[in-house]
């Protein structure tokens, strides 16, 4: 019988956990049951260790019964490359201790869906969801680029097209410009003015709740409106930059290297997905920008069942065993 391996993917928005066979997932042909809960945020002040742990653990506990012993364990968590040392471990031990498992790895987001997209290749994946986070690899040499959250970065996030989509729909209620098919679309989702500010300033989450209107801009855009379309060609070409800063801290310029995506964000389509490879080409001649094999669940799989060559390194992967 193959070994099986315990997945997650812990997204803001959502968390995903997996039990399948050996390294593979869905994407390749592998057995998986499969479960979801409520996303987690962020660790630092307001949200600790246990927290986050009580998140992942609500999703492993969704998937039923575990086979005893209970398998090696991969975790994708967003929002890592904050989190201190000790609130790693802390989560680590958590999990180590409830699901009375040997074997656990815990990273970046953007490490686990490097690992989906390109496998065993060297390279760089840019995940975009309601963060950003680029990680590059070359042998066992890793670099991450952003992350930093929604107040400090996470340039071409979910969150940042959101929020330039809300700015247009208010500077059109302003009368400065705008527009005025994001404003109907922001009142449909939230509310009509001039209730729609307080109403995202008052959500449980409200950087969720902006990056939930990155699915209106998308809609809008391929429906033509103009200040859409701009900001998502805008957030493409800040994702290519993220990606072509990864890429020049571990490859030279003229070095050709593979690149691919993961998130929510890139399900807008080729109105982003175009001026992302466009402009990140254009910058680097000898990158191949190439589909994804795999999300970054499926690469918490393959993080699970060997770190492939991969060292614990702060900010990109954690591990007990």
């Amino acid at each position: 019988m193959t070994p099986a391996v315990l997945a997650v993917d812990a997204g803001q928005t959502e968390i995903r956990a997996a039990l399948a066979d050996q390294g593979r997932g869905p994407q390749d042909g592998g057995r998986a049951q499969t479960a979801t809960a409520p996303g987690v945020l962020r660790m630092g002040r307001r949200v600790g260790p246990d927290e986050v742990g009580a998140g992942l653990l609500a999703a492993v506990v969704a998937l039923g019964p575990l086979p005893e012993p209970v398998p090696p364990v991969g975790v994708g968590l967003s929002g890592f490359e904050a989190a201190a040392d000790e609130d790693l471990h802390r989560v680590g031990e958590l999990l180590r201790r409830e699901l009375a498992v040997e074997r656990l790895a815990i990273a970046s987001d953007g490490l686990t869906s490097l690992l989906g997209a390109l496998g065993d290749r060297d390279g760089a994946v840019v995940a975009a969801g309601t963060g950003t986070v680029c990680v590059a690899r070359r042998g066992e040499r890793l670099v991450k680029v952003d992350g930093w959250g929604a107040l400090l970065g996470d340039a071409g996030s979910g969150f940042a097209i959101g929020r330039a989509g809300l700015d247009a729909a208010l500077r059109h209620a302003d009368g400065r410009g705008g527009s005025e098919a994001l404003l109907r679309a922001a009142e449909r989702r939230y509310a009509p003015l001039p209730e729609l500010s307080e109403r995202i300033y008052a959500a449980p989450v409200p950087t969720r709740a902006i990056a939930a209107f990155a699915v209106d801009v998308a809609r809008e855009a391929a429906a033509g409106d103009a200040n859409a379309v701009a900001i998502l060609d805008e957030a493409g070409c800040e994702l290519a930059l993220t990606t072509f800063a990864a890429l020049g801290r571990l490859f030279e310029p003229d070095v050709p290297a593979t690149v691919s995506y993961a998130g929510n964000v890139f399900r807008c389509g080729a109105l982003l997905l175009e001026p992302f490879t466009r402009s990140l080409v254009e910058r680097r001649p000898p990158t191949e920008v190439v589909p994804p094999a795999g999300d970054s669940l499926a690469g918490a799989a393959v993080l699970a069942a060997s770190q492939r060559g991969l060292r614990a390194q702060p900010g990109i992967l954690w591990t007990a065993s």
